[in-house]
């Protein structure tokens, strides 16, 4: 008798040419294990036939898979499947390293066009029940950081439908770098001004952004218990800034005085990593508040909360660039 241990569990990953198409796996996802869930609504017809017990009747109304992502360190590489899924496909520029931008629109009423993905995961020893997701999106992501440590990124996938699957074979762990918070820098430009100009060093201990991408099922009757698509809706994205309490930048007064002002600040967040590597966000934002003193083991700190919007003076809402050595997304 065989057993399977948790060391075992793999997720596959994979790029559809055709939205909800499956496809092979090509790369293997690494991070923390989570298996893949099943969504779909059973419902229990009430009755009264007139017997003491409920009588077995149900009938499942609709079809969807998730899956939930745990967090895991941010990768200059494998970061990409989650923009890819949750913001747009990008064509990449530059020739070693090569340059990938994810931006959110800030005018109009354009949308962008994301890659699906088919999800293989189960237990790389008991391939029995193995599953597999096909139509699969990201609904929401969300990347944090802090002193020491390195960013983390976690996110929340939606599918059409579990079904049985064998694991693509063959499959090589790729290579990946993690983005390290401690060499990340702070940028505060104002609105109508160049973003990435005013590096505000030394404060910078915390760093939160989450993403709601907007992303949902389009819920209507198409012969078939699954959802025929997707849509997009207006996206919800928020921050929060944790930084050290001091005299010189002079951080918390001037930002507590644009708050109070309703000002809109160019925010620029950026991690160096090996080479030519980086990890950059960047939004046009208001703040929502300023936070109270804190007791970060001994520093005093301040967090600043606030949300993305769109800033047609400076051509930004959110958008999201990594610079790695990948040729393609794999």
């Amino acid at each position: 008798m065989a057993y399977g241990p948790f060391s075992n569990n793999k997720v596959q990953l994979g790029r559809e040419g055709t939205a909800g198409t499956a496809v092979a796996a090509t790369t293997i996802h690494r991070g923390p294990f989570a298996m893949l869930e099943d969504g779909r609504d059973r419902k229990i017809v009430e009755e009264q036939i007139g017997s003491f017990m409920q009588a077995e009747r149900t009938y499942d109304g609709k079809l969807l898979g998730k899956w939930s992502m745990p967090s895991a360190p941010l990768t200059f590489e494998q970061v990409l499947h989650i923009l890819e899924a949750g913001v747009k496909t990008a064509t990449p520029t530059g020739t070693n390293p090569y340059t990938y931008a994810y931006p959110y629109p800030y005018t109009g009423t354009s949308v962008n066009t994301i890659k699906t993905y088919t999800i293989e995961a189960g237990s790389a020893t008991i391939t029995g029940d193995v599953r597999e997701m096909e139509y699969s999106f990201v609904e929401e992501f969300e990347f944090s950081g802090k002193y020491g440590e390195a960013w983390m990124m976690q996110s929340n996938w939606l599918g059409r439908q579990l079904s049985t699957s064998v694991f693509t074979a063959a499959l090589s762990v790729p290579t990946v770098e993690e983005v390290l918070f401690n060499k990340t820098q702070l940028y505060l430009d104002a609105s109508g001004g160049t973003i990435g100009t005013t590096l505000k060093a030394g404060v910078l201990v915390e760093a939160n952004v989450k993403v709601k991408t907007g992303l949902i099922v389009v819920p209507v009757a198409n012969g078939q218990l699954y959802f025929q698509a997707h849509k997009w809706t207006q996206p919800e994205i928020t921050y929060s800034l944790t930084v050290e309490l001091e005299d010189t930048v002079g951080l918390v007064a001037a930002e507590r005085a644009i708050f109070e002002a309703g000002g809109t600040r160019l925010v620029r967040l950026k991690a160096l990593g090996s080479g030519s590597k980086s990890f950059q966000i960047d939004m046009a934002a208001k703040y929502d508040a300023i936070g109270n003193y804190e007791n970060n083991d001994g520093n005093t700190t301040v967090t600043l909360e606030g949300h993305a919007v769109a800033s047609s003076a400076d051509s930004l809402s959110f958008t999201t660039t990594v610079v790695n050595t990948l040729a393609t997304v794999p």
